[in-house]
């Protein structure tokens, strides 16, 4: 380190900001790397720090920052005590007219550690929503269970002379804020009182809204029943490669009646660069036995007979995704593939 804010910053300096910075910025490793080309390199020791390299750790800097905050980062000199720390916005930019001191390294220093501090935080206007990944669905009338399997394969890619592996995309592009989105729905059945656990399947899919799969964990947007729940700590980095299926949601019927259904959402982490989500819908209900014999029925007939009648309409399931996009931080997003809803 140097040893004051008068003195010239050193090669270890810069190298130990460098290689924050390619952590979180880069593929990295674990919990930590967007997987994008990183432009600043470490420079031996003993060398003369140049303009040419400063300037590329501040870009490599600010691509990571803008990607969390979305705002621009400042150029403010680092002599002043306020430039320096949070909230991680000023930058000094390095000129030939201006050496480079300690005030610089401390600022930069503590730029890199508030950048890393906050590698899982991200701007919504650095992403693109609704993605189309896959769906299914079926208008065939049924009872018991059905299910679908989205199946997602990250492929890997390239980022200017960096090439990611599959195992890494899937790794960077949580890391970098990426998610799935499920949604799933009942629709287009015929109205009247004998299409009511019909409608009771639509109003549990959309009770819950959209179930969103992150790196460090799950939600809804809407609400459950009692008895339904959303595994609030499960993300992808809770999988465990080749594990078996993790149940991230249940929901529930509200209607008395049909209170043993359920609709369920696994997840599955079968390789290192895929995920399968399988949905579902496990009609339970074995039907009602009717309280008073029919309408105009003699005295003494028996309750009616065990009713179980099948769901009909048009039965869906849809994943879609949001990316990390734009000039700062971009990773592509996975393609996918659904099983039949049988």
């Amino acid at each position: 380190m140097a040893s004051g804010i008068g003195s010239i910053i050193e090669a270890l300096d810069y190298n130990s900001i460098q290689t924050v910075i390619n952590t979180v910025l880069g593929v990295g490793s674990g919990n930590s790397g967007y997987g994008q080309a990183v432009s600043s390199t470490p420079v031996a020791s003993n060398a003369i720090i140049s303009v040419a390299q400063m300037t590329a750790l501040r870009n490599d800097l600010s691509k990571a920052r803008v990607h969390q905050t979305n705002t621009a980062i400042i150029n403010d000199v680092a002599s002043t005590p306020a430039n320096r720390g949070t909230p991680w916005q000023t930058l000094q930019l390095v000129t030939t007219a201006i050496p480079i001191q300690e005030a610089i390294r401390d600022q930069y220093s503590q730029f890199a550690t508030g950048v890393n501090s906050n590698s899982d935080v991200f701007a919504a206007a650095q992403m693109t929503a609704g993605i189309a990944v896959t769906s299914q669905s079926r208008s065939a009338n049924w009872n018991g269970t059905v299910s679908t399997t989205f199946t997602i394969t990250f492929g890997g890619f390239n980022n200017g002379a960096v090439a990611v592996s599959g195992a890494d995309h899937a790794r960077c592009f949580f890391n970098a804020g990426g998610s799935f989105q499920i949604t799933a729905n009942n629709t287009s059945y015929p109205a009247g009182a004998s299409f009511s656990k019909s409608q009771d399947w639509q109003n549990m899919l959309t009770g819950f809204g959209t179930l969103t799969f992150r790196a460090a964990g799950s939600s809804v947007t809407g609400s459950f029943n009692a008895g339904g729940s959303v595994a609030s700590a499960t993300g992808f980095r809770s999988l465990v490669e080749g594990a078996a299926a993790t149940r991230i949601m249940t929901q529930t019927s509200s209607v008395s009646v049909y209170i043993e259904n359920r609709f369920y959402v696994d997840v599955r982490r079968p390789t290192a660069n895929t995920l399968t989500f399988t949905l579902i819908y496990a009609d339970d209900d074995t039907g009602g036995v009717a309280l008073t014999p029919a309408p105009g029925s003699t005295p003494g007939t028996p309750p009616g007979p065990v009713v179980d009648e099948p769901v009909t309409g048009t039965l869906s399931g849809t994943i879609t995704t949001t990316r990390p996009s734009g000039s700062n931080v971009d990773i592509p997003a996975a393609t996918g593939s659904a099983s039949a809803l049988v």
